[in-house]
């Protein structure tokens, strides 16, 4: 018993460390929690000792909140394959029309995010996560009843709660976060959304095939209710974050007038201008030069392998080797596929080594983002900024496809040569948001 006190004494006694910008630094807990058992302690006391300061610090928080992911990817994820496929069969849109509902769900998300970060700081990412996971619940009933009115306002419903649950997991996950460890915990919390949505997939398409969409609808109101009830019990409390600096009480507008936020606005457009061409163009690239579908699925496989593997490898290089180099490889990657696909459009092998080479380095520039942010932003405008990266991306998203679509009437390359030039400022922007932190540090350095 005084063996288990004193353990307990030693795990309560470790303090954070706050810097002269707020960012509060945490001893690292892996020597706890993976450390052998000390001399006569019996393995009960060890695991207690080790499950004490695991929940008594940063790292607690974690798994719950990459449990919400997984959840979310496994509900989310199929949803937005199998929607169109609803409003054709059950609604029996025609394809405009299918675009239209569609596009109002985005519309909807755009107009959240844009609001919703401004909530985030003001109550809280996890309130605002816990609404998200609510509207989610609520949508999900979209399958449930195939009425015409019902549906378009169930799928804008949901655009809306993606966004809030967008913001309020992303700034959560920034706020809670050490700096030092962030590139790993971001490209694991990106990860868990797409395992959600791989196991998901062929689970949906079962279900699908043998049951239809009512039942489908009401697994998917269960899984939102199980994220959320994982939310509000295991998920710690996070109190919105004050800032003793004026900038911290600004608008969304103001801080988007910053010119730190508008280089990451640049940063975020420019890789998803290509990443909504690819994801169009690409699979029917494939399709045209193969004449076979499963080439296609082969293609998307391992899309989905390569790129979570490029999202592990740019959080682990980010906190092993700073943000800088990782970034600028991120966006020299993304430039080299975008000239490859433009080159070798009409070679199968061309297509698919430069397509999932650009996949991977979109997604762990995704990954990345999280750092760039804790960066280059005050913790407590994280919503804000993470609400206007959701909106760029949404804008960045549509403007691809549409762009793609247009130009690849003129050459099937053409696309991609536009997107690997405009791609080519990325490098600019880079540099020039790494040298505006640096003076920001500099000066707050001078200042203390």
């Amino acid at each position: 018993m005084r063996r288990w006190s004193r353990c307990r004494t030693a795990a309560l006694t470790t303090r954070s460390i706050t810097t002269g910008s707020g960012r509060r630094k945490h001893r690292t807990v892996a020597f706890v929690l993976f450390s052998r058992r000390k001399r006569n302690e019996t393995p009960v006391d060890a695991l207690r000792r080790r499950w004490l300061y695991f929940t008594r610090h940063d790292v607690g928080w974690i798994f719950p909140l990459l449990l919400i992911q997984l959840l979310n990817g496994a509900w989310i994820l199929p949803q937005m394959s199998f929607f169109p496929i609803y409003l054709e069969e059950q609604l029996h849109y025609s394809p405009l029309t299918l675009s239209i509902v569609v596009a109002t769900g985005q519309a909807a998300g755009l107009l959240a995010a844009l609001y919703g970060g401004r909530l985030s700081d003001t109550l809280g990412s996890k309130r605002v996560l816990v609404m998200g996971l609510s509207g989610g619940a609520l949508a999900s009933l979209v399958f449930v009843a195939p009425i015409p009115v019902v549906v378009a306002v169930l799928w804008m419903v949901g655009g809306a709660a993606g966004s809030l649950q967008t913001l309020g997991g992303s700034s959560y996950l920034t706020r809670m976060a050490d700096p030092q460890r962030l590139g790993l915990l971001s490209a694991l919390y990106a990860l868990s959304m797409t395992l959600g949505g791989a196991a998901g997939s062929p689970i949906a398409g079962q279900v699908l095939d043998a049951s239809g969409f009512r039942l489908y609808g009401l697994i998917g109101l269960v899984v939102i209710v199980a994220a959320l009830v994982v939310a509000v019990m295991l998920l710690p409390a996070q109190q919105p974050v004050s800032d003793a600096q004026p900038q911290g009480r600004g608008t969304t507008l103001a801080l988007a007038r910053r010119p730190v936020v508008q280089l990451l606005m640049g940063l975020r457009f420019l890789p998803t201008l290509f990443y909504g061409m690819a994801t169009v163009l690409a699979p029917l690239m494939i399709n045209e030069l193969a004449g076979a579908k499963t080439t296609v699925a082969l293609y998307g496989a391992a899309s989905l392998v390569i790129a979570s593997g490029a999202q592990l490898l740019a959080g682990r290089a980010a906190d092993r080797y700073g943000h800088r180099w990782p970034t600028l490889i991120g966006y020299a990657t993304l430039i080299v596929a975008s000239l490859g696909l433009a080159l070798f459009a009409g070679q199968l092998w061309g297509v698919f080594f430069f397509g999932i080479l650009g996949i991977a380095a979109a997604w762990a520039l995704a990954t990345l983002f999280f750092v760039l942010v804790s960066d280059g932003v005050p913790r407590a405008e994280h919503g804000r900024a993470f609400g206007l990266l959701h909106a760029t991306w949404s804008i960045a998203m549509i403007s691809g496809a549409v762009l793609g679509g247009a130009l690849t009437r003129t050459a099937p390359g053409l696309p991609f040569l536009v997107a690997g030039l405009l791609n080519s400022l990325s490098i600019v922007l880079v540099l020039v948001f790494f040298t505006q932190i640096g003076r920001g540090r500099g000066s707050q350095v001078a200042t203390v």
